[in-house]
């Protein structure tokens, strides 16, 4: 017999999450060696990668995305406890719901809303100026990290109604 677990880190969504980031920091690891790359070129021979901002403007903005959800995993993201400090541990778990309840929602209003923005991009045949590649590509990751977010804000969220720690 499963039991559920509160704990979202050793869950599937857990380790989907780590997994977008580790993919994300692959991104991150490509973008700086075209960028190393262009710089060495740019002072050696005089020719820097073409599309290099491109590159790393796209390729920043899917890194940034694939680490939102090992963020809110593991809760990384910033907490100000200034007027919360002195609250019982019944006010901060409330608290704690709420944040999990806007954050879902918002999560699954962005990729809703990045999804139709993607597809219009499609349908425009949207594309950077200079490698003229096609930016819905962006979007897909976008959409997709941000429902993985959703999801594991659902799941924070039945562990918190099943009575497990919202942690």
């Amino acid at each position: 017999m499963t039991v559920f677990s509160a704990d979202i880190q050793r869950s599937f969504l857990g380790r989907l999450s780590n997994i977008f980031a580790l993919t994300g920091g692959f991104v991150m690891l490509g973008i700086a060696a075209v960028t190393v790359a262009s710089i060495i070129g740019r002072t050696t021979i005089g020719q820097s990668i073409e599309g290099d901002y491109e590159i790393t403007e796209m390729g920043l903005a899917m890194a940034v995305f694939l680490f939102l959800p090992v963020c809110y995993v593991r809760n990384g993201h910033v907490i100000v406890d200034l007027f919360t400090a002195h609250c019982k541990k019944s006010t901060l778990q409330t608290l704690d719901i709420t944040a999990d309840i806007v954050f879902t929602v918002t999560a699954f209003v962005f990729a809703y809303q990045m999804s139709l923005s993607g597809l219009e991009a499609k349908d425009y045949l949207e594309q950077s100026m200079l490698l003229e590649l096609p930016t819905w590509w962006t979007f897909i990751v976008g959409v997709t990290s941000m429902t993985l977010c959703g999801l594991c804000g659902l799941y924070k969220l039945f562990a918190a109604f099943l009575g497990g720690a919202n942690e």
